[in-house]
């Protein structure tokens, strides 16, 4: 039972190999050693069958397939032997180049092979056991070389992973080196006792004479000695893979430092396009001058885009003439009006209303000469002006060197002139704007005269025509009757006037904001009517509206109080500003006497109001009961930061 126990722990230990060389064998690696493990599995893995083989002869050793098994087992052996002299040979070439003597491993593993199939034939025909002839011979022929080989290969392997940065399991492939040449001896030199080879003298009999432990023994331990080597040093392939994600996660920090600088970098060039053109449209938004405007975008042009020169130039009326309007260089930034461009690659490119790169997109041999820097063009970027479906002119930027402009430098060459004709639009539209506040400020006054002015003075007349009839009639008291309500009359028309003039005086241009300027209105309004006026404002800057915004809002508070002044009877109002959800929030509300809105109709002041709110996407409203007094209230969009 000890020996069966011993031919199964051998067994066992090469299956064990065998299974875990051959898990490790599926995954990729670099190293020489992988690229041979199958033929160690196969070895291994074909071994333990041989001797789970006889540990089944010996535990039945009667059983009618003894013979058979024998057989299978006789065959077995050799061809686990070859697998492992393959996976030594493996090894070894891949380790460097062979030795010389190597060259002759064919040859010697071939003429024994033919020699022992002969011999075979001879044994099995006229004497011994064929199957004692096939094991010592395989011992001795492939066995032996079989194990020699592989050892010396895990040799060679421990030496080269010294140079590879993989020594921490450099000692088990060593181990297994000595394993394996132990395993030579104890397996391919020791051999059942046979006339022939070594047999004689070297055999089970005598090992177990001279050591007192059966063979058996010895090879189980190398067997064991040979898995736990081999096994053990299967974690090189871990290592290479710890290396390689250490590897892969260096190249990944690198990548990632990489595309976090290059992101940086889009960033900041981005962040300089946004804040110069955030820039212009500030200024266009602040109704700057148009030549201003004009001249930064081209010098914005020229500083985002690397180049030595920028221009700007528009058709005349006629479209006969490209008049440049500004340029500028790293010297001066000019407008210029009236100066026709006579550059004939400019005329062409603004014709067409197609973007234009130089020289690329030029004839050959075309030269570009730059009457501002009297030198030559190496490179240059023309882009059209276009307003409302027509071309107007053209924005274009030059080089001296010969370093063309990128389609990223077109598109962004391409908004600069999107602002420049932003500004020109706002410049037509400013003009037609003050046209259209002067004309509705004309209509407004016109009305207040109507409704107010024009009306007591035509009372006026009736009154005097009647106190000329009461003298007539000598009844002076009537007459002093008639002249006190003339005089009523006279206080409120010069309090109209008076409005109206505080009103015309009211301005947001200059440095004065909303804010001040409301205060400045409603302080003079209190002194003018006498009323106790509360301004309120919860703002801490100024509120974020456009010009045209701030001056309805203005408006409607005058509208506002002038109703108060004129209807509602009050002697408390109150002024209020504040701010919601991206909106401005006003409300003047009175103490006064109220009235029903419904039953108003065609009050020019409460329309007017409504008209000025939409004009700006405002919404007015207005809340009033008769004897709780009135409150007025605008909501207006807030702009975007």
């Amino acid at each position: 039972m000890e020996i069966i126990a011993i031919y199964f722990l051998y067994s066992l230990a090469f299956f064990g190999m065998g299974i875990a060389v051959a898990l490790e064998s599926r995954r990729a690696s670099a190293l020489a050693l992988s690229r041979h493990l199958r033929w160690l599995a196969a070895f291994g893995l074909v071994h333990c069958l041989v001797e789970w083989i006889n540990v089944f002869i010996l535990i039945n050793p009667a059983a009618p397939e003894q013979m058979v098994l024998a057989i299978i087992s006789t065959l077995l052996f050799p061809l686990s032997a070859l697998l492992l002299i393959r996976f030594g040979i493996g090894l070894i070439s891949e380790a460097g180049p062979l030795p010389e003597w190597l060259n002759f491993v064919p040859v010697i593993i071939l003429v024994p092979l033919s020699l022992l199939s002969a011999y075979a034939l001879v044994i099995a025909s006229t004497g011994p056991s064929i199957v004692t002839a096939t094991e010592v011979w395989s011992r001795y022929l492939l066995y032996l070389p079989g194990c020699v080989l592989a050892g010396y290969g895990f040799l060679r392997q421990w030496h080269g992973l010294n140079e590879s940065g993989l020594s921490k399991r450099r000692d088990l492939l060593f181990g297994a080196s000595l394993a394996l040449f132990f395993n030579a001896i104890v397996a391919g030199l020791v051999v059942p006792k046979a006339p022939y080879g070594l047999a004689p003298w070297l055999n089970y009999n005598t090992i177990l004479q001279f050591t007192g432990v059966p063979v058996q023994v010895w090879r189980a331990m190398g067997a064991i000695a040979v898995a736990f080597f081999v096994v053990r040093a299967l974690g090189v392939f871990e290592i290479e893979r710890e290396q390689q994600l250490e590897k892969l996660r260096i190249e990944g920090e690198q990548a990632q430092a990489a595309a976090l600088s290059a992101q940086h970098a889009q960033r900041e060039t981005a962040e300089t396009w946004m804040n110069g053109l955030v820039g212009i449209s500030r200024r266009i938004a602040n109704l700057e001058n148009v030549d201003a405007v004009l001249g930064a975008t081209v010098e914005l042009a020229r500083k985002l885009l690397a180049s030595d020169t920028a221009a700007l130039a528009l058709w005349n009326e006629s479209r006969t003439e490209l008049e440049l309007k500004c340029f500028t260089s790293e010297q001066e930034t000019q407008n210029q009006n009236l100066v026709a461009v006579s550059n004939s690659l400019v005329l062409g490119a603004v014709r067409s209303g197609h973007l234009f790169r130089f020289p690329e997109d030029a004839p050959a041999q075309a030269q570009w000469l730059c009457p501002v820097l009297a030198q030559s063009i190496g490179a240059a970027a023309i882009v059209p002006l276009r307003l409302e479906n027509q071309i107007i002119g053209g924005l274009w930027v030059a080089r001296l060197a010969l370093r063309s402009f990128t389609k990223t430098d077109m598109v962004g060459l391409e908004r600069l002139a999107d602002q420049s004709v932003i500004a020109l639009e706002y410049a037509v539209m400013t003009a037609r704007l003050q046209s259209l506040a002067v004309t509705d400020e004309r209509s407004r006054i016109a009305r207040e005269m109507h409704d107010g002015l024009l009306q007591i003075l035509g009372y006026l007349g009736l009154q005097t025509q009647t106190i000329e009839a009461v003298l007539r009639q000598n009844n002076r008291a009537a007459a002093l009757t008639e002249l006190g309500k003339m005089r009523e009359s006279i206080i409120a028309a010069q309090a109209d006037v008076r409005e109206n003039v505080t009103s015309l005086r009211t301005t947001l241009a200059g440095d004065i904001g909303l804010i001040e300027s409301l205060e400045d209105y409603i302080a003079e309004f209190q002194i003018q009517t006498r009323m106790r006026v509360e301004f309120i404002s919860s703002l801490e800057t100024e509120p974020r509206l456009s010009p045209l915004a701030e001056a309805q809002l203005v408006r409607v508070v005058q509208e506002a109080l002038a109703n108060v002044r004129k209807h509602a009877h009050a002697t408390d109002v109150q002024v209020r500003l504040e701010e919601h959800s991206h909106s401005l929030y006003m409300r003047v509300t009175d103490n006064g006497i109220g009235f029903q809105p419904a039953s108003i109709k065609n009050h020019f002041g409460l329309q007017t109001m409504r008209e000025r709110a939409e004009n700006v996407n405002g919404v007015f409203t207005i809340n009033s009961e008769l004897g709780c007094g009135t409150r007025v209230e605008l909501v207006l969009p807030l702009l975007d930061n």
